[in-house]
C-alpha cells in the first residue's frame, strides 16, 4: 500500500482543523460565529472554545466529548443553531504514523483504552488502526497519546 497519499493528508492540514460542536448545523454558521457563546461554558468537560470572530469549536488536548447534550440546550437559549437530529460530530480521527509510538515499534496502547466506542484496534502488536465506521469523534483518544499523533478532519459523506 502506498503510505504517500496518506502522509499528504497531514502536510495540506496546515493550521489544525477546528473540530465543530456536536449537531453543528453549517448552514446557520454565520450565526453561530456572532453569538455570545452559551455554549462554552456549559461544557462539562471545558472543551468547548469560541475566538472573536469564529464559531465554536472543540479542544480534545485535555478530554473528550460525551455528548451530554449541554452545549445543545445552552444553544437553544442563544439562538439555536446547534440541533440535535443532526447527531454528532462531523470529524473523524486520523492516526500520523510518523509520530505513533506504535507505528515506531514502541508498545503503546493509550488511545485504544481511551476510546469509549472501540474503535481502535491493533494490527498485532503495534500498528493502531482507527475504524471510521466506529469513529464518533469524541476525542478522548487525543489528549492521552503522548505524542500527539492523532488529528482530526471532516468526515466525509
Amino acid at each position: 500500500m502506498d503510505k504517500k497519499p496518506l502522509r499528504d493528508i497531514f502536510k495540506a492540514q496546515g493550521k489544525p482543523f477546528a473540530v465543530p460542536l456536536p449537531y453543528f448545523n453549517r448552514k446557520r454558521a454565520m450565526e453561530c460565529v456572532e453569538c455570545v457563546g452559551g455554549c462554552v461554558p456549559s461544557c462539562p468537560e471545558k472543551i468547548v472554545f469560541k475566538e472573536s470572530g469564529q464559531a465554536p469549536h472543540l479542544d480534545f488536548s485535555k478530554s473528550g466529548c460525551t455528548f451530554c447534550g449541554a452545549c445543545l440546550r445552552a444553544c437553544k437559549e442563544c439562538g439555536g443553531v446547534l440541533e440535535q437530529s443532526l447527531g454528532g460530530i462531523e470529524a473523524v480521527a486520523l492516526i500520523d504514523t510518523a509520530k505513533c509510538l506504535g507505528h515506531q515499534g514502541v508498545v503503546c496502547v493509550a488511545c485504544q483504552d481511551a476510546c469509549k466506542d472501540k474503535a481502535i484496534h491493533f494490527l498485532g502488536m503495534f500498528k493502531p488502526r482507527i475504524d471510521l465506521g466506529a469513529c464518533t469523534g469524541c476525542g478522548f483518544c487525543v489528549g492521552v497519546c503522548p505524542t500527539e499523533a492523532i488529528l482530526f478532519m471532516k468526515r466525509s459523506v
